[in-house]
């Protein structure tokens, strides 16, 4: 099948693999963070370190300007239509 968000939940077929809490990305139905959004940055677990920004309609690496994808097709690659921070965190740790 494919990875389908739906705004709080992240699913393979019927399996969820992830949810969203928050500003976090949960493993998953539990509590453990995989990844946070701080803002328009995408960071590690509860960490600080900058995995991706989210620019505009795009999502570049790190801290950088180098585009990764467009928020568009990031949210096409898992079956959402929200384009925020949350979608490119999804795309990030289940898609990339």
């Amino acid at each position: 099948m494919g990875i389908k968000f739906d705004g709080t939940k992240v699913k393979d077929g019927s399996t969820t693999v992830g949810t969203v809490r928050g500003d976090k990305l949960c493993k998953g139905t539990g509590h453990t963070a995989l990844g946070t959004v701080r803002g328009d940055k995408l960071c590690t677990g509860t960490g600080h370190t900058a995995l991706g920004t989210v620019r505009g309609d795009k999502l570049c690496t790190g801290t950088g300007h180098t585009k990764l994808i467009t928020m568009k097709d990031a949210a096409k690659a898992i079956g959402a239509t929200s384009q925020g921070p949350a979608t490119a965190l999804v795309w990030w740790f289940f898609v990339k």
